[in-house]
């Protein structure tokens, strides 16, 4: 795989052509929309305030790519386009610090494709799919631009990505209880079918790489949070279908209530169990568990009062 990567990576020297320091910050910027975070915010928003099935079809496209894809880095190890020979200078210096693992596939390309694919595929408003379709677009070519990936990275993150979108599609769009649990459990086999590949794959890259003992760690434990959060939402899902029935819909300000209150909720829950509770990989699984079943199923339960609140301020 690596010579593979090679023979792409003249590519990033026609890109390295056109940087400046107004494109350096600018698609820096951008890249961030490929983060994992912002995946599971944007997923949530519309799981709470757009459509529950279509969040449910966009976090189950993310979680199972970036499983996958986690695995995938550990099983192909493949080095960054700045630690080939003759292509040293090759990254931008401010996007190195933020690339620390294995390079293929491209774990910003598997999270834009994947999240904002979905959209595109799962809405049927022009708008949303055409800014869909140029944010999956856009943000992998910021990871060439920024010489972080090779445009074999890129290519093997979309196609993943796309072939979940695939995958999840019918099961989602058929809508039914039945449909919707076995896409839910199918994203969770995946997760754990991922993390023991990985497991076995590691064993053979920990005597090969014994020098870099952090990718490896940093694999199984992107792997163990994918699982707290499929869990999650799982059972998110079945205690919304079994009691709560929350509606999405509310007034203007209510929804950036709804917004803003479901990520700081996210954002304290996670942040304080993984203080409590060390690192480790458990800890890291129990921290996304947590964040989600609050954000995801504690965290609607506010949202009759809030919309009802809504209703009688517009009364």
């Amino acid at each position: 795989m690596e010579q593979l990567a090679l023979q792409t990576l003249p590519f990033l020297r026609t890109l390295e052509g056109i940087r400046n320091p107004v494109f350096d910050k600018l698609f820096g910027l951008l890249t961030y929309l490929g983060d994992e975070k912002i995946f599971v915010v944007i997923a949530l928003i519309l799981y709470w305030c757009v459509s529950k099935t279509g969040g449910l079809y966009t976090m189950a496209t993310g979680f199972s790519s970036c499983s996958v894809g986690m695995a995938s880095k550990i099983f192909f190890h493949v080095k960054r386009p700045w630690n080939f020979e003759s292509y040293e200078d090759i990254a931008v210096d401010s996007a190195v610090g933020r690339a620390a693992d294995w390079s293929f596939p491209s774990g910003h390309t598997i999270v834009s494709v994947g999240t904002y694919g979905a959209i595109a595929v799962w809405f049927r408003q022009r708008w949303i799919r055409i800014a869909g379709i140029v944010l999956a677009v856009l943000i992998p070519l910021t990871r060439l631009y920024l010489g972080v990936h090779s445009p074999m990275d890129i290519l093997g993150g979309a196609l993943l990505a796309l072939v979940m979108i695939l995958l999840y599609l019918p099961l989602f769009r058929a809508g039914t209880k039945q449909k919707i649990r076995l896409a839910l459990c199918l994203n969770l086999a995946i997760s754990l079918a991922c993390l023991a590949w990985a497991y076995f794959a590691g064993g053979a890259v920990e005597m090969r790489f014994a020098e870099d003992p952090q990718n490896l760690a940093n694999g199984y434990k992107n792997i163990w949070q994918l699982i707290g959060a499929n869990v999650a939402i799982w059972i998110a899902w079945e205690y919304d279908e079994a009691f709560l029935h929350f509606d999405t819909k509310a007034v203007w300000w209510v929804q950036l209530i709804k917004i803003a209150g479901g990520g700081l909720l996210l954002l304290a829950v996670q942040t304080l169990l993984r203080k409590t509770c060390g690192d480790n990989n458990a800890s890291y699984c129990l921290a996304n568990f947590a964040a989600i079943i609050a954000g995801a199923m504690f965290w609607p339960m506010s949202f009759r009062k809030l919309a009802a609140l809504g209703e009688r301020a517009k009364n």
